[in-house]
């Protein structure tokens, strides 16, 4: 399933990259960043939850925001 949200507190190459590892996890996948619109894209499969999307983003100080 695609899913796309905003995370507000993208500022730069770091930030993509942590959000990028952080949701390097079995289930996600094709996940995308874009710096400018601070937008995050990535396909999720039916064993994991956005809520568990959110909660790794979490521990790594970012807010989902869904569209």
């Amino acid at each position: 399933m695609d899913k796309k949200f905003t995370v507000p507190e993208i500022s730069c190459g770091h930030c993509k990259e942590t959000i990028e590892k952080a949701l390097d996890v079995d289930g996600v996948s094709n996940v995308m960043v874009d710096i400018d619109t601070k937008a995050v894209s990535l396909s999720i499969s039916d064993s994991i939850e956005m809520t568990t999307v959110a909660s790794l983003l979490d521990e790594q100080g970012y807010t989902v925001v869904q569209s």
